[in-house]
């Protein structure tokens, strides 16, 4: 017999005890540390897939919640296809700078560039003109340094106008902090907003980009 054949016959006996060893342990109770094995298996598969993936389920929401209020997508998704010849707008010039009020309603009407991006204009400017006696005794007398956004709509009674709102400070690149709320019938029937020009217009501002009306 040659030593091929021997190996062979030993493997397969080495096996054939093997097998036999499994028998005997099951029949002895090694079946017992399988069924076990095959418990702890399961016991750990449902504990997995109902508290361990639900919790990173629900952090994953509250993450997607929380960047959804950071990033104030549910405000901007609302503003698409929003229509700006819908409000009322007022420009004021409260500078010594002539013809500032003239420049930004161009500005606001017809739109600017931002490189080559083009942001649309369209709004309804029913007035141009400086801060005069007139207007302050509607709204009071405003710092000539500061910048100023007035909305005469009550958003309590018309909340869809607050996206109009944000989309305004989209527009021009103000920050709400310059933002102030005077609501009276006579106002409101004149116009929704109030932009009163200061001396830091340019400041932070997209009307930077007005000095190049669009014909």
């Amino acid at each position: 017999m040659s030593w091929k054949k021997r190996y062979k016959r030993k493997k397969k006996n080495i096996l054939i005890e093997k097998f036999k060893n499994f028998q005997n342990e099951l029949s002895k109770g090694g079946s017992r540390k399988i069924i076990l094995i095959l418990f702890f298996i399961i016991f750990y598969s449902i504990i997995n897939y109902n508290f361990l993936k639900k919790n990173e389920m629900t952090s994953t929401e509250k993450w997607n919640k929380k960047k959804i209020i950071e990033l104030n997508l549910d405000s901007l998704y609302s503003l698409k296809n929003m229509e700006h010849n819908n409000v009322d707008i007022w420009i004021l010039n409260n500078t010594n700078q002539k013809g500032l009020a003239a420049k930004i309603r161009d500005c606001h009407e017809k739109g600017y560039y931002i490189k080559t991006k083009k942001t649309k204009g369209d709004y309804n400017i029913l007035k141009q003109d400086n801060f005069n006696e007139n207007i302050r005794f509607d709204i009071g007398n405003i710092d000539q340094r500061t910048t100023k956004i007035f909305i005469h709509v009550d958003t309590l009674l018309n909340p869809n106008f607050k996206y109009d709102i944000y989309e305004y400070l989209s527009f021009t690149g103000f920050n709400n902090t310059i933002v102030n709320y005077i609501i009276s019938n006579k106002l409101e029937n004149e116009r929704d907003i109030t932009l009163i020009l200061g001396e830091d217009w340019n400041e932070q501002s997209n009307l930077i980009h007005c000095s190049s009306p669009i014909n």
